[in-house]
């Protein structure tokens, strides 16, 4: 059921899920715990029903494409590099406790037993 006015399309949830690979559940529930994460919505005045103006879903996307060339920027990489040698992504430190293989390196650099 496509609801147009002026050539502006609303989208329900059910039309929303596949364009940002998000399931009905997941935006219904993202609504109110996490609105930041969906595209802006269109409230109507008397009406619950979720909308989302076409429009503003292709624009809210295109906001967050992430270029290549700026990654290598953020990462300090020249242009011209095929393989940057370390992505952000790359650069975050590993959660957790560290592994023995690990202490023993880090001891050994330090000097001492591990």
């Amino acid at each position: 059921m496509d609801q147009q006015h002026d050539g502006c399309r609303l989208l329900t949830v059910e039309q929303l899920s596949p364009i940002i690979r998000k399931s009905v559940a997941s935006i219904r529930s993202d609504v109110g715990r996490n609105p930041k994460t969906l595209p802006p919505i269109c409230r109507l005045p008397g009406n619950k029903k979720l909308l989302w103006r076409e429009q503003d879903v292709l624009e809210w996307i295109e906001r967050h494409v992430v270029r290549i060339d700026r990654i290598e920027a953020d990462a300090g990489v020249a242009g011209d590099s095929r393989r940057p040698s370390a992505m952000p992504w790359e650069i975050q430190k590993r959660r957790g406790r560290p592994t023995k293989i690990e202490t023993m390196r880090r001891a050994a650099a330090q000097g001492g037993a591990a």
